[in-house]
């Protein structure tokens, strides 16, 4: 363990403003100017976040940190359940904001973040030397050393296929915090909560179908969405996987068919689409037809190893379209829906309908507080 202090970072994610969630705030650089606990601590980070270069090879001008919740900037160390309860609780609020790619809709690929933007660097910095090493790989680690902070000829580039989004990104605190306190809750017990556990299996092949790689095809993505769907319905069957999201959608409370805008799924659904399976015929509503042909398109170039088209044709469904962009809109819609039944409830509406929510909430409370009348849970 480096008994140097430790710099938190998000370097290619450019915000607007600071947000707290969990036992953290993210914020632009700026905005800790007066949390730094130590002199030669601040003098060395902010050198060295100097170093990192844009997708354009221009110095990174508005990274941002990480930091405690109402702390300094002291260089604290972080657990390994920390680490990755950011990684995926960042990755998956902020590409949420992502709009779907649709055929019909202008799709600002610009504004796009990816898995690549949120990924988040904890770097030892050496306050007497500035000693830097460069790691990179898995498989096979290779360190570059012998730089210095201080170094002219220190510069450390982006990912090849780093994409930097237009513009200063913002994400939903609520969302941050919820998936942030049960991925760390997952990460470090294991097994104490089945759908905790589920929901931090299924963002991690969310995340990793949104790495910016060319080197990731579409139908790779594809089998990562539908990876994350059986983690987190705990199905690999695409028929009782399609039951068991079809019933996590039904429970939500209080839907009505305007929410297929944000869920794609709708209330309003019907079963209609015949499908026989040894013998018997059942059918299915959109959801569960359209899950059916994504399963297929998987097996196909998982058995067959072949690519099938991987446009879905159903008229008049929120479900036609490009699986991979249909599946990874679906998928963040379960999880949310998921989150209801952890505690979390309702994220899967927007901040501005949970806010209508509890102001409503609040008049009737107060106006009947007024009016001497007792408010039953």
């Amino acid at each position: 363990m480096s008994t140097h202090p430790l710099l938190i970072f998000c370097p290619y994610l450019p915000l607007r403003e600071s947000i707290d969630f969990g036992d953290w705030t993210i914020g632009p650089l700026a905005s800790f100017d007066d949390r730094w606990a130590d002199a030669r601590f601040e003098t060395q980070a902010r050198a060295f976040l100097a170093k990192f270069m844009s997708d354009s090879g221009q110095p990174i001008t508005n990274p941002s940190l990480l930091v405690r919740r109402d702390s300094q900037v002291d260089g604290s160390p972080l657990t390994s359940a920390e680490l990755e309860a950011l990684n995926l609780s960042l990755a998956f609020a902020f590409m949420d904001k992502n709009p779907r790619n649709t055929p019909d809709a202008q799709y600002g690929s610009w504004a796009v973040v990816t898995s690549d933007n949120t990924e988040v660097y904890a770097w030892p910095i050496d306050l007497d030397g500035g000693h830097v090493t460069l790691t990179t790989g898995v498989m096979i680690r290779q360190r570059s050393g012998g730089y210095t902070i201080a170094d002219k000829q220190l510069v450390v580039r982006p990912p090849l296929e780093l994409h930097m989004p237009l513009g200063e990104k913002s994400a939903e605190a609520d969302l941050l915090d919820a998936i942030y306190r049960v991925v760390r809750g997952a990460a470090h017990s294991p097994g104490a909560n089945e759908q905790a556990d589920r929901v931090r299996a299924a963002i991690g092949w969310f995340t990793k179908a949104w790495w910016n790689s060319d080197r990731l095809h579409m139908d790779d993505r594809l089998v990562f969405l539908k990876t994350g769907f059986e983690a987190l319905t705990g199905q690999s069957k695409s028929h009782l996987a399609a039951a068991a999201l079809r019933t996590l959608f039904e429970s939500l409370p209080n839907t009505d068919a305007d929410d297929a805008e944000r869920l794609l799924w709708s209330p309003a659904e019907t079963p209609k689409y015949p499908r026989t399976y040894n013998g018997k015929t059942t059918l299915l509503t959109d959801l569960e037809h359209w899950f059916m042909a994504f399963g297929d398109a998987r097996n196909t170039i998982i058995h067959k190893g072949i690519t099938p088209p991987l446009s879905h044709l159903q008229p008049g469904s929120s479900y036609e379209g490009h699986f991979v962009f249909t599946a990874e809109l679906l998928l963040r819609s379960a999880i949310k829906a998921t989150l209801h039944n952890l505690g979390y409830p309702d994220l899967w509406r927007s901040s501005t309908s949970r806010l209508s929510r509890d102001v409503y909430e609040f008049l009737v409370k107060r106006q009947a507080e007024s009016a001497g009348v007792p408010l039953t849970e």
